[in-house]
């Protein structure tokens, strides 16, 4: 029996045509590109070198495993121009050409595919037929039998979540819409009148029931946030497995990758992990599909393009993933302020917050936030992490300027009139304009300072203006993430990260001008003893603890299969743990400062009204 969708195969009659079959065994997606007029002069195959959304070049097209060409049934040549591109032989009439594409890298960016179920992002699988991509492009897709299919790519043939044919209006559009296929488990909601569906591969035990009731009250608020939606539906693609987690945004879709775990419920961190991820992607549809950044268009998909203004579309997602949580009341005020104070404690924990800024963060995304190191936090920091912590800096400075005439959600209100609705790409660093514009000088100028500067941000302060007092405090242990009071914190320092190893302790991370790098410790130095006595990954927080102050210890360990022996003295630990307290003794104005920061407004078409500060200021 032939697969599903192989029957609707006449009914697709475009310019371009892929066929793409599933053979789950092989691991393998084969394609079939018709290409009606091929251009004479030798046409010109390529695939894109990274995926939107995600900077960094991941050289798609070493997956393609097989590729041949023919014309009226003769094979033509094919020939390999670039790692990524290929020129067809001069020729008049339709040109079919076959491809086959190696899928098993379980993410949300590139291909997987086994007997369980797969996924494809388009930019890791579509050829672009190059001077044609404003063509319409049509996709037949076929495999199994029993599987379902999921994807927003606008169905033109076949049975609602089966195989068949679909359509895109051009090569962007293309792919800018994931599928999703396998046994699927479909859970429906509407959000707005408008369907929203969420579509899951793999094992899991969800709790639909209450997924589905968290994910339009997300949803909802997040519509009503914004005043108008992007959209006409939306999917939910989400993959599970062992441990996994991601997610990236698309026009009418998001792909995620969690811990099966996560849908169920039974650990709540982990549950509101899920949401906050879901929450995060949904947000996209509007900061990042509609207000997009004007320097990464699709035509930039062959190499990197830096931008500096990564904390604007992913920092301000960031902050506004949780806080969408908060307000739609699916977290108390305390649980989103662990949350903050979580996110505070990752920067403080990273050195590289003194050497570089949000700004260059955003700059070298191509080359070091998707490519971390065991010295990464010795040296960098991440738009996501800082750039959160800096829209939270700049919403608080808005609402306390203005005395709650202005927030941060007035200047994304702005941004979607101004450059969402209006579909015109976002220039760079005009976000601080609009600051500039609603706020005055001064406020766009301690902006503008956050951005570029290597140092602390004034959180502190700015949250002891809402009632909040900014705790610090030692780490209880290694897995101490803060968010929290602890009763017990620990008494001596290395200044490493570790993990359990047959032998003893792996050093895994190896902090700057921290006791271990002084004794010449390093990553992936294996600790087997301390004074010669053995150490394990549970045992070395209280060996520490039990150095008296000041003294030196023997550390015995393994370095490249060669025993070595160094001293090192353990120092108090750094006050890097932080947690934020809601203090009760306000007064009325303060209090209502901060529940109006916490459980928002409702929308920025209402907030967006605000034009400027009284007088200018």
């Amino acid at each position: 029996m032939p697969p599903r969708g192989a029957r609707n195969a006449a009914l697709i009659i475009p310019p371009l045509s892929y066929r793409i079959s599933a053979e789950p065994r092989a691991h393998l997606f084969r394609v079939t590109l018709s290409i009606s007029e091929a251009d004479p002069e030798g046409q010109i195959l390529a695939l894109p070198a990274w995926v939107p959304g995600s900077y960094t070049i991941r050289d798609l097209a070493r997956h393609v495993t097989q590729i041949r060409a023919e014309r009226n049934g003769q094979d033509i040549a094919l020939h390999k121009i670039a790692k990524d591109r290929w020129r067809l032989a001069p020729g008049h009439g339709p040109v079919v050409v076959h491809y086959a594409v190696y899928a098993f890298d379980r993410s949300v960016r590139t291909t997987y595919l086994d007997d369980q179920g797969g996924f494809f992002n388009g930019p890791a699988i579509y050829l672009r037929v190059s001077g044609q991509e404003a063509q319409t492009h049509a996709v037949l897709l076929e495999g199994p039998e029993d599987w379902q299919v999921g994807t927003a790519l606008p169905r033109q043939s076949g049975a609602v979540w089966s195989w068949g044919g679909f359509e895109a209006s051009g090569f962007d559009a293309l792919i800018d819409h994931p599928v999703l296929m396998g046994p699927l488990t479909l859970l429906d909601f509407e959000v707005g009148e408008r369907p929203h569906h969420l579509l899951i591969q793999g094992t899991h035990q969800a709790d639909l029931q209450r997924l589905g009731a968290d994910l339009t009250r997300i949803c909802d608020w997040q519509q009503r946030f914004w005043g108008d939606a992007a959209f006409t539906g939306y999917h939910f693609l989400c993959m599970t497995s062992t441990d996994g987690y991601g997610g990236l945004e698309h026009r009418a879709s998001s792909a995620l990758l969690c811990a099966r775990d996560d849908l169920s419920g039974r650990n709540e961190d982990h549950y509101r992990r899920f949401l906050g991820l879901a929450s995060h992607e949904y947000f996209h549809g509007w900061l990042v599909q509609a207000i997009r950044p004007a320097v990464l268009g699709a035509s930039a998909l062959d190499r990197e393009v830096l931008t500096r203004d990564l904390w604007v579309f992913e920092g301000i997602t960031s902050y506004y993933d949780d806080l969408c949580l908060r307000r739609a009341g699916l977290t108390t005020p305390a649980q989103y302020l662990c949350g903050v104070g979580k996110e505070l404690t990752r920067l403080l924990r990273r050195p590289g917050r003194f050497l570089q800024s949000v700004a260059e963060s955003s700059e070298d995304a191509w080359i070091r936030l998707y490519h971390p190191h065991v010295n990464s936090a010795n040296f960098e920091i991440s738009y996501y992490n800082k750039g959160a912590l800096l829209a939270l800096c700049l919403d608080l400075s808005l609402r306390l300027e203005s005395a709650g005439a202005l927030s941060l959600d007035t200047v994304l209100g702005r941004l979607w009139q101004d450059y969402g609705r209006t579909g015109i790409p976002l220039p760079e660093g005009q976000c601080v304009g609009i600051v500039e514009d609603l706020a005055g000088p001064a406020l766009a100028g301690r902006l503008q300072d956050w951005i570029t500067a290597r140092t602390d941000l004034p959180l502190p302060a700015l949250l002891a203006e809402m009632g909040i007092a900014l705790r610090l405090r030692a780490a209880s242990g290694p897995q101490d993430e803060g968010g929290e009071p602890a009763e017990k914190t620990l008494r001596a320092w290395l200044g490493a990260q570790w993990l359990p190893h047959a032998l003893g302790v792996q050093l895994r991370h190896v902090q700057t001008d921290s006791p271990a790098e002084q004794a010449g410790l390093s990553p992936d130095d294996i600790l087997v003893a301390l004074d010669g006595v053995r150490t394990t990954a549970e045992q070395l927080p209280e060996q520490l603890d039990a150095v008296p102050e000041g003294a030196a210890l023997r550390i015995q360990f393994f370095r490249d299969n060669i025993l070595r022996e160094t001293r090192v003295t353990p120092t108090a630990p750094p006050r890097d743990t932080a947690w934020l307290e809601l203090l009760e003794d306000v007064d009325d104005v303060v209090l209502a400062r901060r529940r109006a920061w916490l459980e928002g407004t409702g929308a920025v078409s209402e907030t967006s009204r605000c034009a400027s500060l009284p007088d200018g200021g």
